[in-house]
C-alpha cells in the first residue's frame, strides 16, 4: 500500500489551536496524491502489481503527536492527551474515507468494491461507532465535532457512492 503521513505540527494556527480545516484539506490532497500514484507506480511482483490495481490500498498517518499533545499541555500518557489523540485520528481516518468515497463518485470504486460492499459499509459503520466513544475531556469542541461529523458523512456518501480505496 502506498504510505504517507502529515507533520500535525504544521496544523497549528497562530492561536496554537489545531486548525481542523487545513488538515482535512491536506487529507483530501494526500489521498487525492496517493490514489493517482497507484496506476503510476511499479511493483516488485506481479501479485502486488494486482492487489494495489484490484483494491487501491492507501496509508494515512502523522508525525508529531507527543508535540502537538505537549503544546497544548496535555501529558502524552493521559487520559486527555489519548482523548486528543483518538479525535484528531478519527478525524483523519473519517476525512481519508470521505476524499475515497469522492473520488468514487468521479470514477467508480475499486475493482474489488461489488464483492466487498458490505462488508466494507460495516467496517466504516464500526469506526463511526468508535468515534462516537471518543470522550470530551481533553479535546476541543470543535475537534470532537468534526471527527463525529466526518463519520457521519462517510456513511451517506459511502453507501451511496462506494469508496474507491480498500
Amino acid at each position: 500500500c502506498n504510505l504517507a503521513s502529515l507533520n500535525l505540527m504544521k496544523f497549528r494556527n497562530k492561536e496554537g489551536e489545531f486548525d481542523i480545516e487545513a488538515f482535512k484539506h491536506a487529507v483530501d490532497i494526500t489521498i487525492l496524491g496517493q490514489e493517482i500514484t497507484v496506476d503510476n507506480a511499479s511493483y516488485p511482483t506481479k501479485p502486488i502489481e494486482r492487489n494495489s490495481h484490484d483494491y487501491r490500498p492507501l496509508g494515512l498517518g502523522y508525525a508529531n503527536l507527543g508535540a502537538l499533545l505537549m503544546s497544548r499541555g496535555l501529558p502524552y500518557d493521559s487520559d486527555e492527551g489519548r482523548n486528543y489523540a483518538a479525535a484528531v485520528t478519527a478525524l483523519m481516518q473519517g476525512e481519508a474515507n470521505l476524499m475515497s468515497s469522492r473520488i468514487s463518485k468521479e470514477v467508480g470504486p475499486f475493482a474489488g468494491y461489488g464483492r466487498n460492499e458490505q462488508p466494507m459499509l460495516n467496517v466504516m459503520r464500526m469506526h463511526q461507532q468508535e468515534a462516537s466513544k471518543i470522550s470530551h475531556d481533553g479535546v476541543t469542541e470543535d475537534l470532537y465535532l468534526a471527527a463525529q461529523q466526518v463519520w457521519k458523512e462517510v456513511q451517506d456518501h459511502g453507501k451511496e457512492w462506494g469508496f474507491r480505496n480498500g
